[in-house]
C-alpha cells in the first residue's frame, strides 16, 4: 500500500513538471514573434536619415562685430621662437578655405595665406606653447573660435568616394591634415572685414582668408589691341596656352593666334619676331629647348592663317627673361608667355 503511495506521488509529480514545461514552451512560442517584431522595428529606426530640421547655417549676422586692433594681413605671426617655413607657405592673391562650426561647412573666399610653422634654430616643436600663443591672441584681438576638435569622420568621408578623393578635397580647402587631426577655427569681423583662420598644431600651420569679392581681369585680346601695345611698347605680351612640357598649342589659344593673323593681314607692312619664355621649373637646357620649339609653333600657326613666312621669325630665351617672381604661382604664370617683337 505504501509503494502505491509513492508511485501515485511520482505520477502526480511528473505530470506537474509536463505541464509547467508545456507552459514554457507556450509562453516561449508567444514571445518569439514578439521579439522579432521588435529586431525589424529596431533596424527600421536605425536605417531612418537623421532629421535636418535642426541644423543651423553659419551666418556671419551672429558673429560681434571687433572693434579692436587688429594690425596688419595676414593678421597674425608665429609666437616668439618659432618662425614661418617659406619653403611649405604658400600665398595667393585670391583662393578659398573652407570651414567647420560644429553643423556646417561654408567657404570664405579671397586672399588666402597658408603658413608652414617652426621653431627657430630647428629646435624640439613645442605644441603647448603655440597653441596657448595663437589662442590667447585670436581671442585679444576679437576672433570667435567656432570650432575646436577633430571633424567627425563620417563628414569628411563625405568629402570623396576613395581616399585620394577625399584628400584632394582637403588639400584644396584646408592648409593641414583635418582628416586625421583636431583643428581650430576662427572667424573674425570688423566694420569692413570678414577674416577666418584655420589652426593646426599638430601640422603646425595657420591658414589665413580674408574675404574680397572676385574681379575679372581676364579680356577678349584683339587685334587692334596687339598693335597698340607693339606700336606703343615695341613689344606685345600674350600668354599663350600650350600642353604641360610640351609646344602644342591648347585648342583655347587658337583664338588669340587669328587675332594676331588679323593684325598682321591689316598691316602687310609689319614684320615680328616671336619669342617664346618660361618658368624656371625644370631644368634651364630643356626650357630653352622648349620655349624655342614653343615660338615656333606659334609661327606655324600664324603662317596657316595666310601669313607669309618672311615675315615672321621666332626665338626662344627659355627662363632667362622672367617678368616676376619664380618662388610664386603667379610669378611663374607670368613668366610662361610668349612675346611679339617689331623688328
Amino acid at each position: 500500500m505504501k509503494n502505491i503511495s509513492i508511485l501515485a506521488s511520482l505520477l502526480v509529480a511528473l505530470a506537474f513538471i509536463s505541464c509547467k514545461n508545456d507552459k514554457k514552451t507556450e509562453k516561449n512560442e508567444l514571445q518569439e514573434p514578439v521579439k522579432k517584431e521588435e529586431a525589424v522595428t529596431k533596424k527600421d529606426v536605425q536605417t531612418d536619415k537623421p532629421d535636418n530640421t535642426n541644423v543651423k547655417e553659419f551666418l556671419w549676422d551672429n558673429i560681434p562685430e571687433s572693434t579692436l586692433d587688429i594690425g596688419a594681413y595676414p593678421y597674425i605671426t608665429p609666437p616668439k621662437g618659432m618662425i614661418v617655413d617659406k619653403d611649405g607657405s604658400e600665398s595667393f592673391e585670391f583662393d578659398k578655405l573652407e570651414f567647420f562650426d560644429g553643423n556646417t561647412f561654408f567657404v570664405l573666399d579671397g586672399r588666402v595665406e597658408r603658413m608652414q610653422i617652426k621653431m627657430e634654430g630647428d629646435k624640439e616643436w613645442q605644441q603647448y606653447l603655440f597653441d596657448k600663443s595663437v589662442s590667447e591672441y585670436l581671442k585679444s584681438i576679437g576672433a570667435n573660435l567656432i570650432f575646436e576638435g577633430q571633424i567627425p569622420s563620417e563628414l569628411t568621408q563625405k568629402w570623396g568616394d576613395s581616399p585620394n578623393a577625399i584628400y584632394k578635397h582637403m588639400h584644396e580647402f584646408y592648409g593641414a591634415d583635418v582628416v586625421n587631426h583636431p583643428v581650430s577655427f576662427y572667424v573674425l569681423k570688423t566694420a569692413d572685414k570678414k577674416i577666418a583662420f584655420q589652426v593646426s598644431s599638430n601640422s603646425k600651420t595657420i591658414s589665413v582668408v580674408e574675404n574680397k569679392a572676385f574681379v575679372q581681369t581676364i579680356q577678349k585680346v584683339t587685334a587692334e589691341d596687339i598693335l597698340k601695345e607693339i606700336t606703343d611698347k615695341g613689344i606685345a605680351t600674350l600668354h599663350i596656352n600650350f600642353d604641360t612640357g610640351k609646344s602644342r598649342i591648347k585648342a583655347d589659344s587658337y583664338e588669340v593666334i587669328s587675332e594676331i593673323s588679323k593684325m598682321m593681314k591689316s598691316n602687310p607692312e609689319l614684320k615680328i619676331s616671336i619669342e617664346g619664355h618660361t618658368d624656371n621649373v625644370g631644368d634651364a637646357s630643356s626650357n630653352l629647348k622648349l620655349s624655342k620649339n614653343r615660338a615656333q609653333a606659334v609661327l606655324m600657326a600664324i603662317v596657316e592663317e595666310g601669313i607669309n613666312e618672311t615675315r615672321l621669325k621666332s626665338e626662344g630665351f627659355g627662363q632667362t627673361k622672367p617678368l616676376d617672381d619664380n618662388t610664386t604661382e603667379e610669378g611663374k604664370a607670368q613668366n610662361r608667355r610668349v612675346e611679339l617683337r617689331k623688328i
